[in-house]
């Protein structure tokens, strides 16, 4: 009998193993739609409270089906805040998506755009999403920058001077709402700005783009309500 349960017991942890390899080769076939669709559901059982995804794709025999190599389906670009943990925020696990995070969702440094080319050309992914998110304090800063011209101490300045074309673009309309409806409007501006960063400077992107093997979208991340929307 307690031969009997220890091969039962092998055979479930290889087929494990397995099905977590197959996950894991299965993801260099999904196409831009599809990978959008994988993350706005993520994103909904989020809302929920579920992450079984998210716990089922963290296993052991994940982890070891992917030592041998990555397979991630979507580029995320987002926001070092604490409050927007991508994996946790579209339930998914392991190998799953390619992360690339700095502080308000900016694209300028030529570190970061590598990064999101070597996921693309290298890892294969379909789907470049760029996210910014609620009361983003990096662009409150700049947009107090903006404001009152007293820049930030060394370093952070330079964050601000990189999001500071937002603030520029949403002030030049001169809105009427209140400071954060309007820091609000410049956190989906500097989403935009962002986004078309990306292609302009980035000739690899830009051809995969055009080629129709990768799609790039805008998205907001609301802190209060967990939803990640869309950005036109």
């Amino acid at each position: 009998m307690k031969k009997f349960t220890a091969v039962l017991a092998l055979v479930g942890a290889l087929l494990s193993g397995s099905l977590a390899l197959a996950s894991t080769t299965a993801t260099t076939a999904v196409t831009p739609d599809q990978a959008l669709r994988l993350l706005m559901d993520g994103n909904r059982h989020f809302v929920k409270g579920d992450l079984d995804n998210l716990e089922h794709m963290s296993t052991v025999s994940r982890r070891a089906a992917l030592v041998a190599g990555q397979h991630p389906y979507a580029i995320i670009l987002t926001c070092s805040d604490s409050r927007v943990p991508p994996e946790i925020l579209f339930d998914k696990g392991l190998g799953e998506i390619f992360v690339a995070r700095v502080a308000g969702n900016i694209a300028t440094a030529s570190e970061l755009l590598g990064s999101i080319e070597y996921g693309v050309e290298h890892l294969g992914a379909s789907l470049i999403m760029v996210l910014g998110h609620s009361k983003c304090g990096a662009v409150t800063a700049t947009y107090d920058a903006h404001v009152t011209g007293a820049m930030p101490e060394k370093n952070i300045d330079s964050l601000v001077k990189a999001i500071d074309p937002a603030v520029t673009a949403v002030l030049a309309t001169k809105p009427s709402g209140t400071k954060d409806e309007v820091v609000e409007e410049c956190i989906v501006e500097n989403v935009n700005k962002v986004t078309e960063s990306i292609e302009a400077n980035s000739p690899i992107v830009k051809e995969f783009v055009e080629h129709g093997k990768v799609k790039i979208v805008k998205a907001k991340y609301d802190l209060s309500t967990g939803v990640v929307s869309l950005l036109p």
